[in-house]
């Protein structure tokens, strides 16, 4: 076994410390160990993951983008439907408006 002297930040050796005390074991076994699982992994491996969170953004947004139009086309169908009418022209009296407005489904999330 080789000996290596490393310099690190006082908050990294600190939250080493409190990872070896949690553990039972040294610092030194902490970070032969973080070493090993960095250098062992595959580095294709690292990339696919973080494609893959990437695309899982992406398709989030697009998920987001496709609710907030499809709200958008149902207002503009109320609003279709209310054109002309005397009735409904004020938007807190206007059920139908109201109830695609206060919908739970989750469009802004």
């Amino acid at each position: 076994m080789k000996k290596l002297t490393i310099r690190i930040e006082d908050y990294i050796y600190n939250r080493l410390n409190l990872v070896a005390i949690d553990n039972h074991t040294s610092i030194n076994k902490i970070v032969a160990s973080i070493l090993k699982k960095f250098i062992d992994e595959p580095k294709e491996i690292n990339y696919l993951k973080e494609l893959d969170n990437k695309l899982n953004l992406i398709n989030n947004s697009l998920d987001k983008i496709s609710k907030r139009q499809y709200k958008h086309f149902r207002i503009s169908q109320q609003h279709f439907a209310n054109f002309g009418y005397l009735s409904n022209a004020d938007i807190n009296e206007d059920k139908c408006l109201q109830e695609i407005l206060s919908n739970k489904d989750s469009f802004n999330e």
